[in-house]
């Protein structure tokens, strides 16, 4: 009797062993998302880095949307031509680097570090200052292209750094 209760355990045990590895071995691996994402944020901050605009359209879907802080929505490549041109524009020598990021099926986040000096003519007269300060953005992909991105930084400071000064209302003399 005991050598049938052991033949019986060594067999199911054998089972058990061989579904184990059956069904884990039949699970489809996803794709590493960082071989896909990446080579898409490498590229989209070379552009911030070195200007030439038009390896965007290889890069970005056409409906692309930007979001950023309390800014108007920018929709589509052009918008976006417009926004890193006018910040290369203030800032001639931008020099953006991402520090952290995070990849996952479809999206992908990270943690930026800009620094320039405030010395083209942009939004607001140029002050010769400059700047170092950093954000958060997340990308949204979508077919091989980045289709939406949410983009955060402290502009209280960045406005600081180029020596305005945040007063309140009361002290605001007109």
């Amino acid at each position: 009797m005991s050598k049938l209760i052991n033949t019986f355990i060594k067999t199911g045990s054998l089972l058990l062993l061989i579904a184990i590895l059956f069904s884990t071995g039949c699970q489809q691996q996803k794709p590493d998302a960082t071989k896909e994402l990446k080579p898409l944020t490498d590229k989209y901050v070379e552009v911030w880095n070195n200007g030439n605009l038009d390896e965007l359209d290889a890069i970005m879907d056409s409906d692309y949307t930007y979001h950023s802080n309390k800014l108007p929505e920018v929709n589509g490549i052009d918008g976006l031509k417009k926004v890193i041109s006018s910040f290369r524009t203030a800032y001639p020598d931008l020099k953006l680097v991402l520090e952290d990021e995070i990849f996952s099926e479809n999206k992908t986040a990270g943690r930026w570090h800009i620094t320039g000096t405030n010395t083209g003519a942009g939004e607001m007269p140029s002050t010769g200052k400059s700047v170092d300060f950093w954000g958060i953005a997340m990308l949204h992909v979508a077919n091989g292209k980045l289709k939406e991105e949410w983009t955060a930084y402290d502009n209280q400071s960045l406005m600081e750094q180029l020596g305005y000064k945040l007063m309140p209302v009361s002290e605001v003399k007109n």
